[in-house]
């Protein structure tokens, strides 16, 4: 167990505390994505395999995000706060404060791989019913939001379920792009 929660420490201030750039961030994600591809491709002849390893990095990256955004955060009054009102983020980037750029970006891509792992699990044809991880997606949002209330752990934001959720979407929609792309015979 404390293996675990190292591996976890780590990925998570790779993830938040270092100052990547939005190219890096991309790149990560679109390496990390066309590996499961790959792997996706290699394994149709075995999909019970497939899924078993689709199923398991699903499980892990949502353990790393309940442990970085509730286990892993500090109880600090001065860095409390409620925001309610939706899209109040894109006020505070027009007012100047570029940091919120930052957290918006950070946001959404957090939840790209839910989506994203998502897709490699449920081996049914593509299509675009994909509500119940979208519903699934905005819920787990809200409940970190909530626990962060309830502990009072950093900034709860009505955005960053918005935000996550979008991020869910962004990775249903880059599954069928990367699997359109490399998968089909006909031409994008």
């Amino acid at each position: 167990m404390e293996i675990f929660n190292k591996l976890l420490h780590y990925l998570h201030r790779a993830f938040y505390m270092y100052a990547w750039d939005y190219w890096t961030l991309a790149i990560v994600l679109f390496v990390i994505s066309l590996g499961f591809l790959v792997l996706k491709h290699f394994m149709r002849r075995n999909k019970k395999t497939y899924q078993i390893i689709a199923l398991t990095a699903f499980f892990i990256y949502l353990a790393m995000v309940i442990y970085s955004t509730v286990l892993n955060r500090n109880t600090d009054a001065a860095s409390f706060g409620v925001r309610l009102i939706p899209f109040r983020s894109y006020q505070l980037i027009a007012n100047g404060n570029k940091d919120k750029i930052r957290e918006v970006i950070m946001n959404i891509a957090f939840f790209i791989p839910i989506g994203f792992l998502y897709c490699l699990i449920d081996t049914k044809k593509i299509n675009y019913k994909k509500w119940p991880i979208i519903a699934f997606s905005a819920a787990l949002s809200l409940l970190i939001e909530l626990c962060q209330l309830i502990f009072k752990l950093g900034m709860v934001e009505t955005d960053d379920v918005i935000h996550n959720t979008l991020g869910c979407c962004l990775g249903i929609g880059l599954y069928i792009l990367l699997d359109y792309m490399t998968f089909n015979e006909r031409e994008f």
